[in-house]
């Protein structure tokens, strides 16, 4: 029995382990910008203004946060490293940064801000609509999610408005129902009170001592999104506030490639067969999700992909080595210079030794028979000149 038990013990210990979201603490730009990129969009110019230590990537996400959002990235007013649960008190998160806030953070929490972490960057969507998915999380609940404390993100965006005009500092981090006099995401507009029972303020959008978390409390999975003009480019920022003070944290989390295209054409490729030990043609093929009369389909390689053509649907190759094939699609509804692109490989293997070997050895006479014997194991085998050969079998007989 205590065998059985320790054995459950150490499965559930494990289970609990593989779990648990893990954090990597200052990421560089380049990194940061790759996780953010989604499908359709290009990210460019990115900047962080965040305390060491108080952004970070993120992985196995999905048992503390929810849905899909399995990795990305973190931004919080506190540490990035400690954030994986369980929540076992009300301050497990609370680091000062001594860090100022900033002017946008002061608008969206109607306070004075502190410990602000946010990123601002330029992008350049190819569609009508842009998303993101995210988690807003804090340690200021349930105490201080009713009174003056207003812990805040936003998604703050600039450019044109396809409806006119421009967007200047537009949230996009808003509730998709309004029951308040406010639909911004924040620990005061979104609570189930100072004790979590109540009274309810957008408690639908809250999720009181989330599992393998340990923030106090969070939002599910959540989508902000905007009406964008195709091919133009925006600015953007996006961060976290600490209101009022410097302690008790509050983090966001990205989703991994999260600023993407909700209408996007999406790409396939695929190469067949997928291995080829010598010449040989392969077929390569590409289809998208959508495909109009303007459409086309470009393909590059190194010179070692041998490509017959470069432009198709479909295209015939005959690869000399190891080769990556990329094809890019284009139509009316991709950016000039961003088409939508996808990557195929091929695998390259040496061919088996044919050892073959003659008996008598060495020189014959004109006339004399010989026998020729190939030692490749089962298989089909193919000798030439036909003319002097007395069957196509492994062992054959030459005069």
């Amino acid at each position: 029995m205590k065998k059985i038990f320790l054995f459950v013990l150490l499965t559930s210990l494990l289970s609990d382990t593989f779990s648990q979201i893990t954090t990597s603490i200052n990421p560089t730009i380049a990194q940061m910008q790759a996780l953010l990129q989604g499908n359709g969009v290009v990210v460019s110019g990115l900047t962080i203004t965040c305390p060491a230590g108080a952004y970070a990537t993120f992985n196995n996400g999905a048992g503390a946060l929810g849905g899909t959002l399995n990795s990305g990235i973190l931004l919080t007013t506190g540490t990035a490293s400690n954030v994986a649960g369980p929540n076992t008190s009300s301050n497990n998160l609370s680091l000062d940064n001594s860090a100022p806030g900033s002017p946008i953070g002061n608008t969206l929490s109607g306070g004075t801000t502190f410990d602000g972490c946010y990123i601002n960057f330029l992008i350049t969507p190819s569609c009508a609509t842009l998303s993101i998915n995210y988690v807003f999380a804090s340690e200021e609940y349930p105490e201080y999610s009713v009174g003056s404390i207003n812990d805040v993100f936003g998604f703050i965006l600039n450019g044109p408005n396809p409806l006119g005009g421009n967007y200047t500092n537009q949230n996009l981090a808003i509730l998709p129902v309004t029951t308040t006099t406010s639909n911004v995401v924040s620990i005061q507009n979104v609570n189930n009170g100072s004790a979590n029972a109540g009274p309810c303020k957008n408690c639908a959008y809250y999720i009181a001592n989330p599992p393998n978390l340990a923030y106090d409390g969070c939002t599910p999975v959540m989508t902000a999104s905007a009406s964008v003009i195709p091919c133009q480019t925006y600015t953007m920022q996006i961060g976290v506030w600490d209101d009022s003070d410097g302690i008790l944290d509050s983090g966001v989390f990205l989703d991994v490639n999260g600023l993407s295209c909700s209408n996007q054409p999406s790409l396939t490729a695929t190469v067949n067969p997928t291995t080829t030990c010598g010449p040989q043609t392969v077929t390569l093929t590409a289809v998208a999700s959508s495909t109009i009369a303007s459409s086309s389909f470009t393909w590059t390689a190194p010179a070692s992909g041998g490509l017959a053509s470069t432009s198709g649907t479909m295209v015939t190759a005959n690869p000399t080595g190891a080769t990556t094939y990329t094809v890019k699609y284009s139509d009316i509804n991709t950016c000039p210079g961003f088409p939508v692109t996808q990557t195929v490989s091929i695998a390259f293997t040496t061919p088996p030794a044919l050892p073959v070997s003659q008996s008598p050895a060495g020189a014959i006479c004109a006339g004399q028979t010989v026998t020729l014997t190939a030692s490749g194991g089962a298989g089909t085998y193919s000798w030439s000149p036909s003319s002097s050969l007395t069957s196509p079998s492994s062992s054959v007989t030459a005069a």
